[in-house]
């Protein structure tokens, strides 16, 4: 868990790699909802700066969470 979000954090990470930690995120959510606040928050933070794949996966992420 803890390597996804630091996938999601390294601005070096190529942008698929990211898109699939936010998909691990978000199935560990339902084990963990108390991840929920930290997927939500990093999401607001990448969202502006990342391709349109990334936001639709985002987009997608925070529906099912």
């Amino acid at each position: 868990m803890n390597i996804c979000f630091d996938y999601l954090q390294s601005p070096a990470e190529q942008v698929a790699v990211k898109a699939f930690s936010l998909t691990v995120l978000g199935n560990l959510a339902k084990l963990y909802p108390e991840i929920i606040p930290e997927i939500k928050v990093i999401i607001e933070e990448q969202v502006p700066h990342q391709t349109p794949a990334f936001k639709s996966r985002a987009k997608k992420i925070l529906k099912n969470i």
